[in-house]
């Protein structure tokens, strides 16, 4: 194997093969099919050791972006005073949402138990020992005059949009990944941007940086996790064309 230096810590790293062993590869295919977003399952008892929360961010520095901007930054919450401002800008966005959620579950439209999942990460969220918001050092109208100054056909929104979000997505999903692989868990939710200028002003950002999702880090209560139901894959696979 080569050796390369992490930008991160300047500690030397082993490159991985392209094919990966055996056991490597069920082990990872393994991580990414069992990581949830966690809600109901948060222990808000237990401390977290941000070296952990520092090592997932700088493998979420890893993920793929538009042009290699790397536009993103990550506010890592600790200060109980702090969190609990922002869970309350969360309580006061969730309400519409839970609202529907419960007119949507007494029409049998959606199982009881994800109004559930949700409405106890609202209850539970001012205690959640880590808060992080990945931010972006612009906001979506720059990537939209980009692309208008490209002379791309209007409207531009779709696609400039589509790099602007793609551009942090990914990263935040690593962010997941690597708190699992270091057995922690988090929930990744955005419903406080409703609120955006409120949580802005309790994390002090600066003018024109935009905040993508708010996650929530804690240690998982339970011994394990497993495959969520999804509809299977021939249901939604297509071929060539639609």
């Amino acid at each position: 194997m080569g050796v390369r230096t992490s930008p991160d810590s300047g500690r030397p790293e082993e490159t991985m093969p392209c094919v990966p062993s055996a056991h490597d590869r069920a082990a990872g295919l393994r991580l990414l099919s069992t990581t949830r977003s966690v809600r109901r399952r948060l222990d808000t008892t237990r401390p977290v050791d941000l070296a952990a929360v520092r090592t997932a961010l700088a493998v979420a520095l890893q993920a793929p972006n538009g042009s290699n901007d790397q536009p993103w930054h990550w506010i890592v919450i600790t200060d109980p005073d702090t969190r609990r401002s922002l869970a309350d800008v969360y309580l006061a966005a969730s309400q519409p949402y839970l609202a529907s959620m419960r007119r949507r579950v007494e029409r049998g439209e959606v199982p009881v138990g994800v109004y559930e999942a949700s409405a106890h990460l609202v209850k539970i969220l001012p205690d959640v020992p880590v808060l992080v918001v990945p931010c972006m050092a612009a906001g979506p109208e720059a990537h939209r005059a980009v692309f208008e100054e490209l002379g791309y056909p209007q409207p531009v929104d779709h696609p400039a949009h589509s790099v602007y979000y793609g551009s942090i997505w990914p990263a935040i999903w690593s962010t997941l990944l690597a708190l699992r692989a270091q057995g922690l868990a988090g929930a990744v939710t955005a419903l406080h941007l409703t609120h955006a200028e409120e949580a802005a002003r309790i994390l002090r950002l600066p003018e024109g940086v935009t905040q993508a999702a708010l996650l929530a880090v804690a240690h998982p209560t339970g011994e394990t996790f497993r495959p969520a139901s999804r509809h299977p894959l021939d249901e939604v696979l297509h071929l060539d064309t639609w």
